[in-house]
């Protein structure tokens, strides 16, 4: 009987990151330490239809694969794992590896479904995966935590239809051109526009509210630098060196991060010592204020002016040429070591959960 943990790589799934979630698994299973883990592949189509098999990724990549058979994630602790309706199997597995971009993977779907399932998973809880999906909630909690956040306006899809006069006001009266507008709940920079007047605002809110239900109007920040930091850990979360982007584009969209081949990554960034300092600080305490726990990338702007917390991400890319493992990389942790590391900070996590109460019994006598 082989002594190996058995990981499941949970990829694809119902998002407009779809493809991205693709190669970042591919990477994933390549750095994965397969003396100590056997990797079970598991696929998310476009359509929320879920395969397990050697052929996953064949399957969403050509539409065809003869290694893979239909599953459900059992939500019983007692029998964790991938329950296949029409042979009756059960694959259990010891952990889960969600690398899952976008709505219904980084948003807290998936990681609520593990915690009903009893799986041990890497990454954020529910919550903090939550939060940090939502641009407007972020602002929100990093604010309260008193965490430099660009000034911005949050638009309902609902107040957009019934009462666009009252929004435009409000954005009117709070932020100066130009502006960017951004689809609350979405990543990888899909649906973002940078607009320079009420037409382009107007046309970037219609684009963004086709993308979320809620979309995030920010000042621009004046040339700034895109600066990123990788956190790592559980109730001790420590901060990667932190890492520069030259965008190929005027700013960092889904063409110059993941088509365009010229942007640049500057690994370390260029900055002193005393700032270095200050922003790891700020992206711990940022990790920490969205009850973060396993792994993050927090996204900064740097302006002549200060910095502002732009994004945290709860599921960074793992791509080849992606920030997260390419800066801890640069910090001192291969990327092996680095999918090691966040399997284990998923044991862990899931050791101290199991040590809380879960149940009360009452006494005798009680009524409701």
């Amino acid at each position: 009987m082989s002594s190996k943990q058995k990981v499941a790589i949970v990829f694809g799934g119902v998002s407009t990151e779809h493809d991205v979630s693709v190669v970042s698994a591919r990477s994933v299973v390549r750095f994965l330490d397969k003396e100590r883990f056997d990797p079970v592949l598991v696929a998310i189509d476009k359509t929320g239809s879920w395969y397990l098999g050697n052929g996953a990724f064949d399957l969403l990549e050509t539409g065809k694969a003869a290694e893979v058979k239909r599953v459900i994630l059992s939500t019983d602790p007692n029998n964790a794992g991938f329950y296949s309706p029409e042979s009756g199997d059960l694959v259990r597995v010891d952990a889960v590896f969600p690398v899952l971009h976008g709505p219904r993977g980084e948003d807290g779907t998936m990681q609520g479904l593990l915690e009903l399932a009893g799986i041990p998973y890497v990454g954020c809880d529910t919550m903090s995966s939550a939060i940090a999906m939502d641009k407007d909630m972020t602002k929100r909690v990093l604010a309260q935590r008193g965490l430099p956040v660009v000034k911005g306006v949050c638009v309902s899809k609902w107040m957009w239809k019934t009462d666009r006069e009252e929004v435009l006001d409000e954005i009117s009266e709070s932020i100066t051109y130009p502006m960017f507008i951004k689809p609350a709940t979405m990543g990888s920079s899909i649906g973002i526009t940078r607009a320079a007047d009420i037409d382009e605002m107007i046309k970037g809110i219609d684009d963004a509210l086709s993308y979320s239900t809620k979309a995030v109007v920010e000042k621009a920040i004046d040339k700034p630098r895109e600066i990123e930091v990788a956190v790592l850990g559980n109730n001790e979360p420590r901060a990667s060196i932190p890492g520069e982007i030259i965008p190929c584009n005027d700013y960092y969209d889904f063409d110059a991060k993941y088509v365009n081949a010229s942007s640049e990554l500057i690994i370390p960034a260029v900055l002193t010592r005393s700032f270095i300092d200050n922003i790891q600080f700020t992206a711990v305490e940022a990790f920490v204020a969205i009850g973060g726990c396993g792994m993050a990338r927090v996204d900064f702007l740097l302006s002549k002016d200060g910095f502002f917390v732009n994004e945290i991400n709860t599921i960074p890319g793992f791509t080849s040429i992606s920030m997260y493992p390419k800066l801890w990389e640069a910090s001192g942790i291969p990327y092996s070591e680095l999918i090691t590391t966040l399997i284990e900070l998923a044991f862990k996590r899931h050791h101290q959960g199991g040590e809380l109460i879960k149940t009360i019994k009452l006494e005798k006598g009680l009524g409701v």
